[in-house]
C-alpha cells in the first residue's frame, strides 16, 4: 500500500505524533509520502493509495478540497482540539489503526460535498467544493446586507443578515451549530441554509433536500464567499452564487462501529 502522511506542524503534538508514525511503519518496511503543512497539491497523490492526516479537522478540509474528489481515502489522526473527522483521538491508538489499515480492515464513510459557483454578468468566473459549508460574509463594518434566495429558479426567501452558511450535514457540526443551526445525521441527504445574525424575522435556518439547487443574488458587494475556511473570494453587486449537491464525495476512512449519535455525545459532552 502507498501512503501519504500529511502533517500539520501547528499542532502541538504534531511531531511526537509523527515520530511515532512514521516508526510503526518503517517497521514494516513502508515509507510515505511525507507533506508538511499545506505543501501539497492534487497531482501529489496520484498513485496514493491512502492519505493519513495529522492535525485536526481543518487538516482534513483543507486535504478533501485539494483532492477536489479523488476518491483516496482519508484517515485522520487527532492533535487538535474537537476533532469530529478525524477517526483516530489517542496515541495508544495509533498502532492497531495502522495495523487495521494496512489490512484493509476498515469501510469507507463517503460524506457529500457542495459546489459553489460564482456567475458574474452571465459568465462563470468561479467554482470550487466543500466538505464543511460556504460560508457568504462581510468584508468590514457593521451594515446589513440584503441576499434574494432562490431554489430552484422560485424565490424562497430575503435575508437581511450579516451572512449566510450553506453547510452539509458534515458540517452541521461546525459554524453552522455555532450559529443555532440543527445538527444532521451525515448520511441524510439534505443541507443546510442558516442566515447569520439574521436582522428580520424569517430568521431560522432551512433544511433542504439535497436535490434542490439554491440561487443566491448579491444585492450590493463588500462580501467575500469562503469553502470551508479557505481564502475567500470577493463578491459584487448582481453576483449569483449557485450552490448544489456535488458529484464528487470525500472518502474517509472508518474503524468503529459507533454511530454518529454517540460521537456527537461524546464531543459535546451530553449526558
Amino acid at each position: 500500500m502507498k501512503l501519504a502522511l500529511i502533517v500539520n506542524q501547528k499542532k502541538e503534538d504534531a511531531e511526537s505524533f509523527q515520530n511515532i508514525i512514521l516508526q510503526n511503519l518503517a517497521e514494516r518496511k513502508i515509507h510515505p509520502e511525507l507533506f508538511l503543512n499545506k505543501n501539497f497539491q492534487r497531482d501529489d497523490f496520484t498513485n496514493i493509495d491512502c492519505i493519513i492526516t495529522l492535525g485536526g479537522d481543518g487538516t482534513i478540509l483543507h486535504t478533501a478540497g485539494v483532492l477536489e474528489g479523488m476518491e483516496v481515502p482519508i484517515l485522520g489522526i487527532n492533535t487538535g482540539h474537537l476533532g469530529y473527522l478525524t477517526e483516530i483521538r489517542k496515541r495508544r491508538e495509533i498502532d492497531g489503526a495502522i495495523t487495521r489499515l494496512l489490512a484493509g480492515d476498515y469501510v469507507e464513510d463517503r460524506r457529500s460535498m457542495l459546489r459553489g459557483k460564482i456567475v458574474r454578468e452571465g459568465k462563470e468566473i468561479f467554482s470550487r467544493l466543500a466538505l464543511n459549508e460556504i460560508l457568504f460574509s462581510r468584508v468590514r463594518g457593521v451594515s446589513i446586507h440584503h441576499f434574494q434566495v432562490f431554489c430552484d429558479g422560485m424565490e424562497l426567501v430575503r435575508y437581511s443578515s450579516d451572512g449566510i452558511i450553506i453547510s452539509t450535514p458534515t458540517g452541521s457540526t461546525a459554524y453552522n451549530l455555532s450559529a443555532g443551526g440543527p445538527i444532521i445525521s451525515p448520511e441524510a441527504q439534505v443541507y443546510i441554509m442558516n442566515p447569520i445574525c439574521a436582522h428580520s424575522f424569517n430568521n431560522r435556518a432551512v433544511v433542504l433536500d439535497d436535490r434542490r439547487v439554491l440561487e443566491i443574488i448579491m444585492e450590493k458587494g463588500d462580501q467575500v464567499l469562503s469553502f470551508d475556511g479557505e481564502e475567500p473570494v470577493e463578491l459584487f453587486s448582481k453576483d449569483k452564487i449557485i450552490i448544489e449537491k456535488a458529484k464528487e464525495e470525500t472518502v474517509l476512512v472508518k474503524f468503529s462501529g459507533e454511530s454518529f449519535l454517540h460521537t456527537l455525545r461524546e464531543k459535546m459532552a451530553l449526558v
